[in-house]
């Protein structure tokens, strides 16, 4: 991967507050979601929050594929690859922001909230007119 094409994709996921995150359904098809990105371990590992009741969260327990795409006017960052569900309290707390409050009513502790800990397998990046790929 090229340094300095990954390091410019690593600032835009970083900043970004919005992806497209897709699961598989229970009938096969892909499903296509906007999600908040709530930290990154750089390229390799993105995190974001769901409810353990949610459609989403369902999906992953049956199919652990998914795909994260980050994109601004002009850059494309598409992710391929896994997501563990954590439910444990490290993960919550680290994830943790303040407007969470709404869907989860019990804070960081709420039994509904988990992390969806996305892991990348390989990706397409097209970042300031340049194009990489790989795994």
């Amino acid at each position: 991967m090229q340094t300095n094409l990954t390091d410019r994709a690593n600032e835009i996921i970083q900043q970004a507050t919005s992806a497209h995150f897709a699961v598989i359904d229970e009938n096969g098809y892909p499903v296509v979601m906007s999600m908040s990105p709530t930290g990154t371990n750089s390229i390799n590992e993105i995190f974001m929050t769901t409810t353990l009741d949610s459609n989403k969260a369902n999906c992953l327990q049956q199919n652990s594929k998914a795909s994260v795409c980050i994109s601004t006017t002009h850059d494309n960052i598409t992710l391929v690859g896994q997501v563990k569900i954590c439910t444990d309290q490290a993960s919550k707390s680290k994830c943790w922001q303040d407007w969470f409050i709404g869907p989860y009513p019990n804070g960081e502790t709420d039994p509904n909230y988990c992390v969806l800990k996305f892991s990348t397998e390989r990706y397409k990046l097209f970042v300031d007119g340049e194009e990489n790929q790989g795994e």
